[in-house]
């Protein structure tokens, strides 16, 4: 009681304060905000169907190369065995779909929303991976193959072009982070369950024929519950908001209806049980609606003017930004447009694609497989690190430590592999086995492997996600999204496949240490990004959405 009367004449004096001091600020109930945001049961529903869809994403990448190395023993893929761009192009499937989606998801984003867009994800899922599973053994099995992965990379695009939006704005600040992060952790869990399929296969000597289908059936279970989950989940608030401003003077009727529905939606994300009963604190949710509004220039006029002047969307389209409005937020777009395009120029395509191969080109041959999954499982526990400590430590914090991670790690892969190379070649002349110090170097790449791996989820792997699902105001949230969603799967395809080339093109200069001048330039590019952090990152642990466009707007 003592407690609940502090908090009414902390309100009362708040205010006050307001209503002398112009221009309204508004003010978010930190206290309530606090109290009530690790108890909502909806506010876990709402985050836990988002991340298994992005659970998707990861089981993609653990199982693919098991699933299509499976597929080359059937007789109607022999063709997969004499044509190495035919398995690059079965095994890039889906990146391929992806990159088309996220081209496409701004399209897609502003009419369906965040909750529509997860729910034709889900589709995506369940239709891709039924073409697959389902495909008849015949002359178009690996055409049915290859589109059933397009159409699974376009539910790809669409997931994580809405999961990390959703979460972010239908969370707490102070718990925004954590969660924001736990999708990039339940990726790395979907990474680790597409590894554990193949391997599970083999172990229990499952016919081929069969095995490959096996392996990717489990996505359409978790795309069901993603779907079912996201029918009983309320749309973003803030999302039927923009809305109700695009639409305050074409038709204030509806527009009055969205408003009205964001404001149930936000109760019951905000809500509480105690004692069997749920509990929402009024003023808290009406202050933060404001917030939003007052954002949105929900009063009047910030959305006239734009449409008067041309460069809002309006009408139906969920009044997101055109191009022109998302130019205009240059700090934020430089944040996280560079973030995204520096996560993939430093190397993580490269070790993430080619693991097994790196580490037999450091001498582990069969048992490249099993140092795999070791340094599998070090990035999900560095993940999780991430996720239980990012509204700890901040989001700068962990970049700096993470890239620093990285570029140690990088510069040591660099030398361990010029050392290797020069020892592997001198000994191999003479009786082909390498020496002391080969061995050695190929335990540094071992160990140095493991900490850039860490060092990437403790930095750009969860931190580049969270935000861009932050830094972005309200009214360009989509589209800026769709951007810098596009530039991270774009630069992904385009490192993942030149790396050979760019290693080749290393070789020719200086035979043999082509691996080590790769290491060194991903090393360039952490350098760059420390840089970069220092420059165009802001700091946006335990503010509002609305607070973090503020800042950035000033």
């Amino acid at each position: 009681m003592i407690n609940f009367l502090q908090k009414r004449r902390f309100n009362e004096t708040k205010r006050r304060e307001r209503s002398e001091s112009p221009p309204f600020v508004p003010f978010v109930d930190e206290a309530a905000t606090a109290q009530s945001s690790f108890t909502p049961p909806l506010v876990l529903v709402a985050f836990i169907f988002p991340a298994l869809a992005g659970y998707n994403f990861g089981y993609d990448i653990g199982s693919t190369s098991g699933a299509i190395q499976r597929l080359r023993h059937v007789p109607a893929a022999a063709a997969l065995d004499g044509s190495p761009l035919l398995q690059g192009l079965l095994t890039s499937g889906s990146l391929f779909g992806t990159c088309v989606g996220t081209a496409l998801s701004f399209l897609v984003a502003a009419p369906l929303g965040r909750r529509g867009e997860l729910l034709l994800a889900a589709t995506l899922y369940l239709l891709g991976t039924a073409i697959c599973t389902l495909a008849p053994d015949g002359t178009y099995l690996l055409h049915a193959v290859f589109a059933g992965r397009g159409a699974y990379g376009l539910g790809v695009a669409f997931a994580m072009h809405a999961a990390p939006v959703y979460i972010s704005e239908v969370t707490p600040p102070s718990i925004r982070g954590v969660l924001v992060s736990l999708k990039e952790a339940m990726i790395v869990v979907g990474i680790l369950s597409g590894f554990s399929a193949s391997a599970l296969t083999t172990a229990y000597a499952v016919p081929f024929a069969i095995s490959w289908r096996l392996i990717w059936l489990p996505p359409a279970l978790i795309a069901l519950i993603v779907f079912i989950g996201m029918l009983y989940a309320p749309p973003s608030p803030r999302w039927l908001l923009l809305r109700a401003a695009s639409l305050q003077d074409r038709d204030p009727s509806k527009a009055l209806r969205y408003g009205e529905e964001a404001a149930r939606g936000l109760r019951r994300l905000r809500s509480r049980t105690l004692c069997g009963d749920p509990v929402c604190d009024d003023r808290a949710v009406e202050e933060e609606l404001q917030s939003i509004r007052s954002m949105l220039g929900s009063g009047g006029s910030s959305s006239t003017r734009r449409r008067k002047n041309g460069n809002g969307s309006g009408g139906e389209g969920g009044g997101e930004a055109s191009c022109g409005e998302v130019l205009s937020a240059r700090r934020a777009l430089i944040a996280g447009l560079g973030l995204v395009l520096l996560q993939q120029v430093t190397g993580q395509p490269s070790v993430l694609y080619y693991q097994e191969s790196i580490f037999r080109d450091a001498g582990f041959g069969s048992l490249a497989a099993y140092a795999s999954v070791i340094v599998g499982g070090a990035k999900l526990l560095a993940t999780m690190f991430t996720v239980l400590r990012v509204d700890h430590y901040g989001r700068r914090p962990l970049l700096f430590a993470g890239i620093s991670l990285m570029l140690v790690s990088l510069i040591t892969l660099s030398i361990a592999f010029y050392t290797r190379d020069s020892t592997t070649s001198s000994s191999s002349r003479e009786d082909g086995n390498a020496d002391a110090s080969s061995d050695l170097a190929s335990i540094l790449i071992v160990i140095a492997l493991m900490v850039y791996v860490c060092g990437y989820q403790i930095g750009f792997g969860p931190i580049a996600w969270l935000m861009i699902s932050e830094v972005f105001p309200l009214r360009t949230r989509g589209t800026a999204l769709s951007i810098a969603v596009t530039v991270n799967f774009g630069f992904n395809l385009l490192v993942t496949f030149t790396l050979p080339s760019i290693q080749q093109a290393f070789d020719s200069f200086a035979p043999g240490r082509g691996m080590s001048y790769l290491f060194a330039l991903y090393a360039g590019f952490c350098v760059a990004s420390i840089a970069f952090t220092h420059a165009c990152v802001p700091e946006t642990k335990g503010k509002t959405l609305e607070e973090i466009e503020r800042e950035l707007r000033d």
